[in-house]
């Protein structure tokens, strides 16, 4: 059986629920019986005044706040906790929702607005956590970016410790008193060129030399520990000159100093450091006589660290025992 018009508006006027029309300025302009009947006069007195009068103060904020918002946004609002505001001095407590319409050409806001049976001190107190939240929406924006300045503190906290790591990392693998690379970073190194040298990814092979200060006790005993230090941070500079493209030269003991010299045989190796042993001769030390031994090993096939170590140590100490201040090759 078809509905008329007529009908429908009649059901809606009564309607156990109150039912209230409100413009885009927020005025009223209809409601049904019984929001008339809560507010104890004729339906038609409500027209044309602000809907949010019908409020209580508190709700009226989370009405104008909340609900207009919530319609604007998405036009549509869900079971909203309100307060009536009755002529007695009562408050109801209701339900609020909402859909926006468009109405010839308006656009309308309907609300309906449900009794809920519960205590007033629980509503008051559900209707205080609903003006806390939007207090926090309101402040959203802030948060945000007090979220970001944290992100960007916690991204230069982060930049920070990895430079730290880094410079451990370095002083790590780093002499403190010469500035050359320390026992950990050769072991290292010469680790990384026997692999390349297994895998024939390193043409040529390398060498090693092991140098030693001649008669290093007897300066520090003679001329102080002072001194002694300034030897072999003087003597580090000029290792340093020698280097070539990817030597890498440490210092690995006491007075002693080793060089990796990467694609060069025990040879070639002699030229440079034969230099090396006659600036350190002729360098003007204050006084003090300083000479360096050399003990040279070329890399063998099969070669371990410690057969290439050991066959430069005994270079080194043959060196030492044909007089010191020379070459030998091993």
């Amino acid at each position: 059986m078809p509905i008329r018009p007529q009908d429908l508006a009649q059901w809606w006027n009564r309607a156990p629920d109150g039912q209230v029309v409100v413009d885009e300025q927020g005025v009223i302009l209809a409601v049904n019986r019984c929001v008339g009947e809560w507010f104890g006069v004729p339906a038609g007195a409500l027209v044309d005044t602000p809907a949010s009068d019908l409020f209580t103060p508190a709700a009226r904020l989370l009405y104008l706040g909340l609900v207009g918002y919530r319609l604007a946004e998405r036009g549509r609002v869900e079971e909203v906790h309100l307060e009536l505001s009755l002529p007695s001095g009562q408050m109801l407590p209701v339900l609020c929702s909402a859909r926006r319409i468009d109405y010839k050409g308006a656009r309308l806001s309907l609300l309906g607005l449900m009794p809920i049976d519960r205590k007033h001190r629980l509503e008051r107190e559900l209707l205080e956590d609903r003006e806390a939240t939007d207090r926090l929406l309101a402040e959203k924006g802030a948060i945000i970016a007090e979220l970001q300045s944290l992100q960007a503190t916690l991204e230069a906290r982060r930049q920070e410790l990895e430079a730290l790591n880094r410079r451990l990392d370095h002083e790590a693998m780093t002499d403190a008193l010469t500035g050359l690379p320390n026992r950990r970073r050769f072991d290292r190194v010469l680790g990384g060129l026997l692999a390349q040298v297994d895998t024939d990814a390193l043409g040529g092979g390398f060498t090693l030399a092991l140098m030693d200060v001649d008669h290093f006790k007897a300066i520090n005993d003679r001329f102080g520990h002072a001194a002694g230090d300034r030897v072999l941070e003087t003597l580090a500079r000029l290792l340093h000159d020698t280097l070539r493209g990817d030597d890498l030269a440490a210092r690995v003991g006491g007075e002693e100093f080793v060089l990796l010299m990467p694609s060069t045989s025990p040879e070639d190796a002699r030229r440079p450091l034969e230099r090396l042993r006659t600036r350190v001769q002729q360098h003007q030390w204050q006084g003090i006589p300083v000479t360096l031994s050399i003990g040279l090993a070329g890399h063998r096939p099969g070669d371990s660290a410690a057969g290439l170590l050991e066959r430069a140590d005994r270079a080194l100490y043959a060196a030492k025992q044909g007089g010191r201040n020379r070459i030998v090759v091993g």
